[in-house]
This record gives structure tokens, C-alpha cells and sequence, in this order.
């Protein structure tokens, strides 16, 4: 009966293999990438219960393209189908899978491979197709915590868990000693997978390709890992950059989980760090793989704080030294995004009175709008608001007037916390309705409020994310494009 089953498996996934080899590649920057044969990794959902399963989990399969650009394929989106499909000129390439329950498996995939995603013991559980493959093949991750562990994490997740858990808390707790124990058996885990990894080895169940992948990602583990502080719950940066700069590339080349360590090795650097890390990497030879991953996360940590002239510039700076022009043009692309769309807000102005910030733009024409994107409910944002009028006092004879713009949704609040607060001026103190329908506001993705924006004085977005009003950096931003 498994065996019939399997059968109308493979017969529906070559239908589905012709239909989707039928199509273009659509990949992005093609131009880039040196000539060579393009194929594609099918992964088929078993059947629409396994797909709502992945669904109800929030699961998340992500990879890097040919570009070196992240890709997450989300099996709750509408316009995935049945099954997730990789175009790549690479030989291989691993593909990470996370969920809500916080497991995480890296799969080590190859050009041509059919495979079918079923679910064991609530677990993704992948079996080829198209090849006669051990079980251990697809799944090692998922195994070695089964026959190691006997649960579904490694002792590396369950510090990181208990690391992540122990930062995002409101209050200071003491895990000093759980954490230094946790990393210690995360340690020793390394070293019985090692063993573990070699018998399997030798009964033939796993290849010497995938198992020097997955022991080249190990040992980097374990680098990674001793970079964590468990007495400062910080990780030590220099100890982490030492580590991703002496790896062995030849396995771990365009890797997401490289690509990874890169971004949190910058997001954990200060931006002086950063910058002096990447003005030591360019210093040298040319740059390989894992130094233009660290320039790519650098850049894309910095662009998001820079008004759109200044990001043009900063990106011509360093736009040789990306891996390729794709890679460019997705540093821009939320900047070019922003500059295309009209800014469609629907506003309530105080006593109800209705409008839309494109006429607001229109009626302010002629002067720098500083806009401070908050809620009532936010005390950073309250806590701003002295700054703000302050800024707004000192800078409205030279043409620039502060705009509040509140994102609540309970309108009577806003006003309440307006007039209490000083904010509430006529003209300039405001609310947006129907957010969920401003493309805008989608846009600019307001995740993280406060939020300050600059129009210049034709109306135009020129800083999607401004200096706070109580800093310097506001003060030397408008002198300069004062005088200018």
C-alpha cells in the first residue's frame, strides 16, 4: 500500500515538475552569475493536511539565491501551491526550516533533487523522490537530536532558547549559572555528534559530501558558540569575527547559516565597530565570500538611517565590492520604494476634521516637514515629545514645522494624550485612519515607534528614518540643508 502511494506521488510530481519547467526561472540578476546549466530542487507538499499543518506552525523555509540574497518561502502564502520551488546554478544548497515551536533543521539539498515534505511526529520529515537516498540523507538534524537527545532540539538550541528567553526579559534575572551549564553540555554535544555523525558514516547511511558540510557548520557552531558571555548576556564581537574569518569556505560558502553568523556579528557591533571592520576587510585583497556577506550586512544595517542622498552616496562607496549588482539593488530597493508611492494617509485633524497627508504636503508647501511618527501608549515617544517642540520652535523661522502624526486606533486617547502633552496644534497634530489600507504606511513598515520622517519643502520623502529630535545629528541635518 506505501508503495502504490509513493508511486502516485512520483507520477504527480513529474506533472508538476513539467509545469514548472515549462517557465522561466525569473531569477534576479541573472547577468551576474557565470553561464552554466540552471536546474531545479522540487520540494511537494504530501498532501493539503501537511501544508496546513506547516501552516498552523508559522513555518518558514529559507535559503540564499544565486545572488546571495535571503529567500523565505512561507507555506501560508497564497501563491506558493503545492510545492516550494528552488532555481539554482549550484550544485547544493542548504535550506533551513523553522516554526513556532522553536525547532530549526538545516537540510542539505542538491541541483535536480524531487522531494516529498511529509510530517513525522509533528516534525518535517523529507524523502526523495527521484533517488534512493538513507533516510539520514535529508533529515540529519532531526535524527541526531532523536538518537542523541531524545527530544526534538540539540543542547545548542536549548542555550540559545534559554539566551534569548533570559535578554527578553522586562527584569534582571540571574541565569548566569544556567546558561554557563547549558553552553558547557551545548559543547560537549558538539563532540558526540562528531562521533555520531562518524558511525553513521561508516554503516553507509550518509555521504562524505553532507557530512563534511554539516561537520564544517558544527565546528563553526562551537566557535559561535563560545563567543556568547553568559556573565554580560553580550556576545563578544571580536572573538565571533576572529572566528567566521578563519573558515574553511569550500563548505560553507553561500550558506544561510554563514550568512547568518555574518548578520549577527554586525547587528551586535557598534556602528564604529562595523564600520572599522569592513574598513580592514576592503584594506586587503579582494574581498571572499564571508568578507562581502559582512560589507552586504553592514550596508544593510546603515542604509535604513540615512536620508536618500546620503544612502545614494554611501552605497556608490562600496557598490564594487558586493557580490553582484543584485545585491544593490535590494539595499535600494526600500528607498526607491518609498520614493515611488504617493504618500496616502488618511489623517483626522483635532475637532474630527478629515483629510489626507498629500493635502497636507500641498497646505505646508515651502517648508522641511519633521514628522514624529508616535502612540499614546509609547512613553519613548511621550518622552520625545519636549524635544520635539523644542526642535519645532527653533527651526520654524527657517522654514521647518514638526508634524504629529499618531498611529493609534483609539482615537479619543490620542487626543487626550495630545493636549496633556502640549502636541495638540492646530495644523500640526493629527491621527491616521484606515492604516491597514495606506500603502504607504505599509511601506514604510513603521515596526518601531518613535519614527521621524523629513519632506523637504516640495513635499518629498527625503528621510524615511531621521535623528531623533533630541540629538545633535537633527540639528546638523536641517543647518546643512538650510544652508544649502
Amino acid at each position: 500500500m506505501r508503495k502504490t502511494r509513493l508511486q502516485v506521488h512520483i507520477f504527480f510530481l513529474f506533472l508538476v515538475l513539467m509545469a514548472f519547467w515549462s517557465c522561466n526561472s525569473g531569477e534576479k540578476g541573472e547577468a551576474s552569475i557565470e553561464a552554466g546549466g540552471i536546474e531545479k530542487i522540487v520540494l511537494v507538499f504530501e498532501d493539503s493536511v501537511t501544508q496546513e499543518f506547516f501552516q498552523q506552525r508559522k513555518a518558514v523555509f529559507k535559503f540564499l539565491d544565486d545572488n546571495h540574497l535571503p529567500v523565505e518561502i512561507l507555506p501560508s502564502s497564497k501563491d506558493l501551491g503545492i510545492a516550494l520551488v528552488i532555481s539554482t546554478y549550484r550544485e547544493n544548497l542548504d535550506l533551513v526550516y523553522r516554526d513556532n515551536s522553536q525547532v530549526e533543521f538545516t537540510y542539505f539539498l542538491q541541483k535536480g533533487d524531487s522531494i516529498l515534505i511529509q510530517v513525522k511526529d509533528k516534525k518535517p520529515w523529507l524523502t526523495s523522490i527521484n533517488k534512493e537516498l538513507s533516510p539520514y540523507h535529508y533529515n540529519l538534524e532531526l535524527l541526531r537530536n532523536n538518537e542523541l537527545y531524545g527530544k526534538p532540539y540539540s543542547k545548542a538550541q536549548d542555550f540559545y532558547f534559554l539566551w534569548n528567553e533570559t535578554k527578553s526579559l522586562p527584569f534582571e534575572l540571574d541565569m548566569n549559572e544556567d546558561l554557563k551549564r547549558n553552553k558547557d553540555e551545548a559543547i560537549q554535544g558538539f563532540q558526540k555528534e562528531v562521533v555520531w555523525k562518524d558511525s553513521i558514516t561508516k554503516a553507509g547511511l550518509l555521504t562524505q559530501e553532507i557530512k563534511k558540510f554539516y561537520s564544517s557548520k558544527n565546528r563553526l557552531e562551537q566557535k559561535k558558540l563560545e563567543a556568547y558571555d553568559p556573565e554580560s548576556l553580550q556576545i563578544n564581537t571580536k572573538m565571533a569575527v576572529n572566528s567566521i574569518l578563519e573558515t574553511d569556505q569550500s563548505q560553507l560558502a553561500n550558506s544561510v547559516y554563514l550568512d547568518e553568523f555574518s548578520e549577527l556579528i554586525i547587528t551586535n557591533q557598534t556602528q564604529e565597530e562595523s564600520k572599522a571592520l569592513i574598513d580592514s576587510l576592503i584594506a586587503g585583497d579582494d574581498l571572499n565570500f564571508i568578507e562581502k556577506s559582512l560589507l552586504f550586512h553592514h550596508l544593510q544595517k546603515e542604509v535604513p538611517y540615512l536620508s536618500f542622498k546620503d544612502a545614494d552616496e554611501f552605497l556608490g562607496l562600496y557598490e564594487d565590492l558586493l557580490a553582484n549588482y543584485a545585491q544593490l539593488i535590494h539595499l535600494n530597493s526600500f528607498n526607491k520604494t518609498l520614493q515611488a508611492l504617493e504618500p496616502n494617509i488618511e489623517l483626522m485633524g483635532l475637532q474630527n476634521s478629515l483629510g489626507n497627508f498629500k493635502e497636507l504636503l500641498d497646505q505646508k508647501n515651502g517648508k522641511y516637514l519633521y514628522v514624529d511618527l508616535w502612540a499614546a501608549w509609547c512613553i519613548p515617544c511621550i518622552k520625545a515629545f519636549p524635544a520635539a517642540l523644542a526642535l519645532n520652535e527653533e527651526y520654524k523661522s527657517r522654514g521647518v514645522e514638526v508634524i504629529f502624526l499618531s498611529v493609534d486606533d483609539n482615537y479619543k486617547f490620542w487626543e487626550e494624550v495630545a493636549n496633556k502633552y502640549d502636541i495638540a496644534i492646530p495644523g500640526q497634530s493629527f491621527v491616521a485612519l484606515k492604516k491597514k489600507e495606506s500603502e504607504y504606511l505599509k511601506a514604510l513598515n513603521v515596526a518601531q515607534i518613535p519614527r521621524y520622517l523629513i519632506f523637504d519643502p516640495a513635499g518629498k520623502l527625503i528621510h524615511p528614518n531621521a535623528p531623533r529630535p533630541d540629538t545633535e545629528e537633527i540639528k546638523l541635518f536641517f543647518n546643512t540643508i538650510l544652508q544649502n
